[in-house]
C-alpha cells in the first residue's frame, strides 16, 4: 500500500511540474503577442435617424443625400457606415501613419484607396520607416 501512496505521490509531483511548465509557456506566449498588438483606437461617429430631414420610415439618408436600406452597409469617404433601426455609424477604415521620423519624413493620404504612405521630404521615392499606426 506504502509503494502505491509512493507512486501516486510522485506522478501528482510530476503532473504539478507539467501544469507549472505549461502555464509558463502560456504566459510567455500572450506576454509576445501583447507586445504584437497595434494600437487601435478607430473613429466612430453616431447620429440619429431621425435627426436627418427628409428621413423615409424605411432608408437612412447620409450626408450626400443618398438612400441606405435598414440593416445595409456601405463604405464613403474612407468610413464604412452601417443603417440601423434607430441609427446611422459610420467608422474610419484608414490606418493612420503615428510613429515615424516627422523632421526627416512626410505622410501622404491616398484617398482613391484610403491609404497613407509616408516617404522621406527630400527624396520623394524613398519610404520611411514607420513604427506605430492608428486605426
Amino acid at each position: 500500500m506504502e509503494a502505491f501512496k509512493g507512486r501516486d505521490l510522485a506522478e501528482a509531483s510530476h503532473s504539478a511540474a507539467a501544469e507549472g511548465l505549461h502555464r509558463k509557456a502560456l504566459l510567455g506566449s500572450l506576454l509576445f503577442l501583447a507586445t504584437l498588438v497595434t494600437t487601435c483606437n478607430a473613429v466612430c461617429s453616431l447620429e440619429l435617424r431621425e435627426g436627418h430631414p427628409n428621413q423615409p420610415p424605411g432608408d437612412c439618408v447620409d450626408s450626400d443625400g443618398d438612400k441606405h436600406p435598414i440593416n445595409s452597409y456601405w463604405v464613403k469617404d474612407c468610413k464604412r457606415c452601417f443603417c440601423g433601426e434607430d441609427t446611422i455609424s459610420c467608422c474610419t477604415q484608414t490606418a493612420i501613419p503615428s510613429r515615424y521620423d516627422k523632421e526627416k519624413c512626410q505622410q501622404n493620404f491616398h484617398p482613391e484607396n484610403c491609404t497613407y504612405t509616408v516617404v522621406e521630404k527630400k527624396n520623394p521615392g524613398k519610404p520611411c520607416l514607420v513604427e506605430d499606426w492608428v486605426l
